[in-house]
């Protein structure tokens, strides 16, 4: 099933394709998100590849439903033009595109020039049913099976997990640790050579993704905090501070260099796997254009895997549902009552990591933090009614430069970077709930794991892009790092997308605090710069 349309090649364009778009996929019962990333695609490459065109040229969008995965391309016969990459002599005013790159980063799109052709793809799925419900319709389906078969079957007690329940959560589990460490790694390096010219902006990269990691640190050392006091943790007395545990946390910072490219896939070492990444996108960063075929494996593989690991996570409701039942059975619920403690220990964490916050835009900007909240509020409502980040841009935007005054091109660059890179309240739950999980299989942690812990939960929230599906990933990579049973996967994720409301509201939130200081240091520089030459003369 295909939808095709031509449009002539102008601004004015836009809206009328933007809407062919909007309206198509809602005929497809897309999800909000999908449809706003969509038009935001849409428009961008329209901007992009009018500004190189010739009065009446035309281009084409075409839609295709293949089972449940769309397909939305972007067609323009001409000279080769790439929306995903700007020119080296890309100037402030250009900014916009760097923004629009690491939006488009965010979703599944590709870019392809062949005979004369330019073609972008953008992937995205139909809407199913809302992960909350879902979530919660398994949790409650697996509750009351469990009750039904202790109650009034007990014989069934052992059978069912013997025969049926354990045996496909194993292979279920065995399947996604397959296609986990591969993912990983072909993700990261796809994040890293499309972010194309970020270099170009050293001063303001530098300071906003120190903010972006300073945030991300504050968010890490309160859930250590939290998880030393109410965890169980070996070596917090004055005897676990010993040389003994500093000569393994050494360890695991040196053992981040494998020894051997192969050993670190094959043993599924998460920390090793990044690393390499890491250096492979940044070396194909700065050799960019010398290998298109390569690039283009990379995006494809990335397009494969992720498309792989999505059908996965779809299966995520009833896996929860067999792994709860199976807990119930078990005898094992006394684990659903303690999780209730541990989200209350996650919002407790999340409204201290929001006052630190307001304290510091008291004290660094000299504003009300009360009159803060009322400015950004707005923003943040959206965010927490939606769970998406890229629902929030056009009121983020308008807020930030209207109402905030911040810079039209620090803005414009800001919102998305910080989309992809900005995610600090992702570290209390991954955090918490691994050493929640972690301690009621049995697993023990000390002062050099909880360390080990949390540099990882910090690291996997910045490296892995934001997308449906990612909380059965992230803990799938941190529980196989520390050898807690991939059983508990259930739980961790179905919490973890039960807080997605509020961890996107969050991380809105701390993107806006890192923009808002990005802007103050800088004035503050340009006013010593101006200083400095007035005094020279």
């Amino acid at each position: 099933m295909a939808e095709k349309k031509d449009f002539k090649l102008e601004i004015a364009s836009i809206e009328v394709a933007a809407s062919f778009v909007r309206n198509l996929l809602k005929q497809y019962k897309c999800t909000n998100r999908d449809i706003i990333q969509a038009e935001l695609f849409t428009e961008e490459t329209i901007v992009y590849w009018a500004k190189a065109a010739a009065p009446n040229e035309t281009f084409q969008i075409e839609l295709r439903k293949r089972f449940k995965t769309i397909t939305l391309s972007l067609t323009y016969r001409g000279a080769q033009a790439n929306p995903l990459d700007l020119s080296e002599e890309a100037g402030d005013d250009e900014f916009s595109f760097i923004g629009q790159n690491i939006l488009i980063g965010l979703s599944t799109v590709n870019y392809y020039y062949e005979n004369g052709v330019n073609v972008v793809t953008f992937t995205l799925k139909k809407k199913g049913l809302n992960p909350v419900v879902a979530i919660a319709l398994a949790l409650g389906a697996a509750i009351i099976c469990g009750l039904t078969v202790n109650r009034f079957a007990p014989s069934m007690q052992t059978i069912l997990p013997a025969s049926v329940l354990t045996p496909l959560s194993n292979a279920f589990f065995g399947f996604l640790n397959a296609i986990v460490i591969p993912f990983l790694f072909v993700s990261v390096i796809a994040s890293i050579f499309n972010m194309d010219n970020i270099a170009q902006m050293k001063r303001i990269f530098k300071i906003l993704f120190s903010w972006f990691l300073g945030l991300s640190a504050l968010s890490g050392v309160i859930a250590v905090l939290a998880g030393v006091i109410f965890f169980p943790i070996q070596g917090v007395s004055a005897a676990g501070t010993s040389e003994g545990v500093w000569s393994q946390i050494a360890a695991i910072a040196f053992d981040i260099i494998p020894s051997n490219i192969f050993k670190s896939f094959l043993d599924g070492n998460t920390l090793q796997t990044i690393f390499l990444a890491v250096i492979t996108g940044i070396a194909m960063l700065t050799m960019k254009g010398r290998f298109p075929v390569l690039t283009k494996v990379i995006t494809e593989l990335n397009l494969v895997l992720s498309t792989l690991l999505d059908a996965v996570c779809s299966l995520m409701p009833w896996v929860i549902f067999i792994c709860i039942f199976n807990m119930l059975l078990s005898g094992d619920s006394r684990a659903l009552l303690s999780s209730l403690g541990v989200v209350v220990i996650i919002c407790v964490c999340f409204v201290v990591f929001v006052l630190l916050c307001l304290l510091s835009v008291a004290v660094i900007e000299k504003n009300n933090p009360v009159d803060y909240i009322r400015t950004i509020g707005p923003v943040l409502l959206i965010a927490l009614s939606t769970a998406s980040s890229s629902a929030t841009f056009a009121s983020h935007t308008n807020t930030a430069s209207i109402k905030q005054g911040i810079r039209d091109y620090l803005v414009n660059f800001s919102i998305p970077v910080g989309a992809l890179f900005s995610k600090p309240f992702v570290v209390p739950v991954l955090f918490l709930m691994t050493l929640f999980v972690g301690n009621f299989y049995g697993t023990n942690f000390g002062m050099a794991d909880i360390l080990s812990l949390v540099v990882l939960c910090i690291i996997m929230s910045i490296a892995v892009p934001p997308a449906q599906g990612m909380g059965t990933f992230l803990f799938t990579v941190v529980f196989k790092k520390f050898g807690i049973p991939l059983e508990g996967l259930a739980m961790a994720a179905s919490l973890f997308i039960l807080f997605d409301y509020l961890m996107t509201t969050g991380n809105v939130f701390s993107i806006n605090i890192s923009m808002l200081h990005t802007e103050h240091f800088l004035r503050k520089a340009s006013q010593r710069e101006t200083a400095g030459f007035s005094a020279s003369i």
